[in-house]
C-alpha cells in the first residue's frame, strides 16, 4: 500500500474545510451588513453614558449673574438649587425640595428619605451621619440646612402591647425580647430606669430609643 503524502486532503477534510469556510463567509456577511448598525448603536451608548455622567453632576451654583451651561437645567433634572441657604424640617421635607439642597443629589434624597421611613422620623440632624454614604466633610455641609421641627413617630413605653412591639433600627432582636418580657411584667408602670436594669439597655439605648419609645 502506498504511503499517503502529507499534503493529501481526503474527502472528509475537505468537508470541514467547506463548512470553514461558509462559517466564515457568513461571519464577514454579517459584520458587513450590521456595521453601519452597531457602529450607530455604539455612538448612541456613548452619548448616553455621556448624558448620564452629566446627569449625576447634580450640583450647580448659581446667581442672578450666573445661570449655568447651556442645557444644565437639562442636566440637574430641571431642579434648580438653592441659592441662599434655608432651614428645612428634616421630617417634613420632601425629595423634590432636597434636591434643591447643593450637594444632594437623586441617590442621597432617596437614602434620607428612606432612613427616615425606617426610624419613624429623625429627632436630631446630627442622625444624617447615618445615611448610607454619608462623609463627615458632606455631612458638616448639610447639617446646618435642617432642623427637626415636627418629632417622630412615638410609641409611649406605657402603652406598648407585647404582641405587637413596633419594630425599630435601633432595637435589636435581644432588646425587643426583653422589652417584650417587661412590658408583660410591668405594663404601664414601663419606664427607662426599669428597662436600664438590664443589660440590654445601657445609657447610650436610652438616649437613643426614648425619642421614639418615650
Amino acid at each position: 500500500m502506498k504511503p499517503r503524502h502529507f499534503l493529501f486532503v481526503g474527502r472528509s477534510e475537505r468537508l470541514v474545510l467547506l463548512l470553514l469556510s461558509l462559517l466564515v463567509l457568513t461571519a464577514l456577511v454579517l459584520h458587513l451588513v450590521g456595521g453601519g448598525s452597531t457602529g450607530r448603536l455604539s455612538a448612541a451608548s456613548r452619548d448616553s453614558l455621556e448624558q448620564l455622567v452629566e446627569a449625576s453632576t447634580d450640583t450647580l451654583y448659581t446667581s442672578k449673574d450666573y445661570v449655568g451651561p447651556p442645557g444644565a437645567a437639562y442636566r440637574m433634572g430641571g431642579v434648580k438649587k438653592f441659592e441662599d441657604r434655608v432651614v428645612l424640617d428634616l421630617n417634613a421635607v420632601d425629595s423634590l425640595t432636597l434636591l434643591k439642597v447643593p450637594s444632594i443629589g437623586p441617590a442621597f434624597a432617596r437614602r434620607i428619605l428612606s432612613l427616615r421611613s425606617r426610624l419613624g422620623g429623625y429627632y436630631t440632624p446630627l442622625q444624617l451621619q447615618e445615611v448610607y454614604g454619608m462623609e463627615e466633610d458632606l455631612f458638616l455641609e448639610l447639617k446646618s440646612w435642617f432642623k427637626v421641627q415636627s418629632p417622630p413617630t412615638r410609641h409611649p413605653l406605657s402603652s406598648l402591647n407585647p404582641d405587637e412591639l413596633p419594630r425599630h433600627p435601633y432595637l435589636n432582636l435581644r432588646q425587643t425580647r426583653v422589652l417584650r418580657r417587661l412590658v408583660h411584667r410591668h405594663g404601664k408602670r414601663l419606664s427607662w430606669p426599669l428597662l436600664m436594669r438590664e443589660a440590654e439597655f445601657g445609657y447610650d439605648d436610652s438616649v437613643r430609643l426614648s425619642p421614639y419609645f418615650p
